[in-house]
């Protein structure tokens, strides 16, 4: 932790810095293949949506040796089309099979709980059947979309009214690199999406702007601090700016991702799809989402500023003067940043070089009497 803070401390202060602006290009091809394949999978495997979407049944028994090949084969010589069968084991004791099917005719349901009843030994009344019509899942659809939708529009006008509508652009380009990626892990891996998967996604969306929102008020800050002041272009400004808040994204988002992997992996010992659904989106969110307001957020934000002439022409001016410096010799004056028991209270200022020693005649005599001193 010791050898963390210290480089924490050094990206701070500029002594060390990770170029990330200046390599837009290279993270931009690398989620744009991301992106590529996301859409890949989406069109070609799709989403897996659960029986809430898609309406159907849901047939548990309790059973303590009743194994899925059975269920499944039961299932299929009632003429239940493609059963999905989870054996779970509940907290505290006790073990239980749920079939899950698309809507069958109510006669089919009927035999196939009879028959389920008789492989394990019990009574019939003791199996439990839910019916969900797809209409519910049309509804929760419906609803997952106008909150996206409504979440996406008071992002973008919160950024534009505090920041600046460019800002806006780039965080909402973020999050949407966080969304597809998302979607296309499910739909590469087939995985189930249901109602928890959903919550877990929206829950994402804050968090996945929240590093982004970081990094950009610390933008504006050197902005005003270095770029209008003329010490620092905006493309660097911005770059150091993403160093300076590093540690503090990764940390958060490592604190973030450790009791989501357990309540992760809690799930699938526990084999609690509710659990897992739910934890798998917020662990790929939230990596998603950290990594891509590092990569692309700020990168974009730059790219878009670029475009403004004053800005280009700043940056040239600044250069141009950095290379004739260089050329004769002289060593350009450092920006650096001043250290506080806050480094949000720091503040950068301008170091010139060091004076060479004084002359004798401009020195200073002390502790001689006045008569001598000339």
């Amino acid at each position: 932790m010791a050898g963390q803070g210290s480089l924490g401390n050094r990206l701070y202060r500029g002594e060390v810095s990770f170029q990330i602006v200046a390599r837009r290009r290279r993270w931009g091809a690398i989620f744009g293949l991301l992106l590529l394949l996301s859409a890949l999978g989406l069109g070609v495997r799709g989403l897996h949506f659960s029986v809430d979407f898609k309406g159907g049944s849901v047939i548990t028994v309790p059973s303590a040796t009743l194994s899925s090949d059975q269920v499944a084969s039961i299932a299929q010589a009632d003429g239940v089309p493609a059963p999905t069968v989870q054996v779970q084991t509940i907290v505290g004791g006790g073990r239980q099979v749920t079939v899950t099917t698309v809507t069958i005719p109510s006669a089919t349901r009927t035999k196939l709980t009879a028959d389920l009843a008789k492989a394990a030994g019990i009574d019939p009344a003791k199996v439990t059947v839910e019916q969900v019509g797809a209409s519910w899942g049309h509804e929760i659809s419906t609803a997952a979309l106008q909150a996206l939708i409504i979440f996406l529009v008071l992002l973008a006008v919160y950024l534009a009214i505090f920041f600046e509508w460019k800002m806006a652009v780039a965080a909402l380009t973020s999050l949407i690199n966080v969304i597809v990626i998302t979607v296309g892990v499910y739909a590469w891996s087939g995985l189930e999406v249901s109602p928890s998967t959903v919550v877990g996604f929206l829950t994402i969306l804050g968090y996945a702007m929240y590093d982004a929102v970081v990094v950009f008020d610390k933008v504006k800050e050197n902005k005003r601090q270095l770029v209008d002041q003329n010490k620092m272009g905006y493309g660097p400004a911005a770059n150091l700016a993403v160093n300076q808040t590093l540690v503090r994204s990764v940390n958060t988002s490592l604190i973030a991702l450790i009791p989501v992997a357990s309540l992760l992996l809690g799930g699938t010992v526990s084999q609690a799809a509710v659990l897992q659904d739910l934890a798998l989106a917020l662990l790929v969110g939230i990596g998603a989402g950290t990594v891509s307001s590092i990569l692309v957020a700020t990168p974009m934000l730059v790219w878009l500023k670029e475009l403004e002439p004053s800005v280009r022409a700043q940056e040239q001016r600044l250069a141009a003067k950095a290379a004739a410096d260089r050329k004769a010799g002289k060593v350009p004056a450092a920006v650096a940043v001043t250290e506080s028991a806050d480094p949000q209270d720091a503040k950068p200022v301008a170091t010139a070089p060091a004076a060479g020693p004084r002359g004798p005649r401009n020195q200073p005599v002390r502790n001689q009497p006045r008569s001598k001193r000339r």
